[in-house]
């Protein structure tokens, strides 16, 4: 999953300079256009990348948040709001760095901390 959302990451940025490519292939004597082009034009295809890469961001953002809640929601198996070290023992990951994400030395995980250990 995170390849996939990798992947689509570095193509959502790469767009407007694919869509600049493929319209400067497929127009003949491009330079020509380019010199007698308004800007104008050329700022709305900036636009439509920067949109493109507003709307990816923003998926994949609540995706995250999404999948995060899923997780919490597994590990914290008695429903109390935290991940007890005991709870946590189920990612080798989280158990062995249990430690260094509890902030506040209290021998659970609250959401936010949780958040931050899958963040890193």
């Amino acid at each position: 999953m995170k390849m996939i959302k990798s992947t689509v990451v570095v193509l959502s940025i790469f767009t407007p300079f694919l869509l600049v490519a493929f319209a400067l292939v497929i127009i003949p004597h491009p330079l020509q256009v380019l010199k007698l082009a308004p800007g104008i034009d050329w700022v709305w295809l900036i636009l439509l990348g920067a949109m493109l890469l507003g709307m990816f961001y923003w998926l994949f953002y609540i995706e995250d948040e999404e999948e995060i809640t899923e997780e919490f929601m597994e590990l914290d198996t008695d429903h109390d709001g935290y991940i007890t070290r005991e709870e946590a023992s189920k990612w080798k990951y989280l158990a062995d760095a249990f430690d260094k994400f509890d902030a506040n030395h209290d021998g659970k995980l609250s959401r936010q901390e949780f958040e931050k250990a899958v963040h890193q």
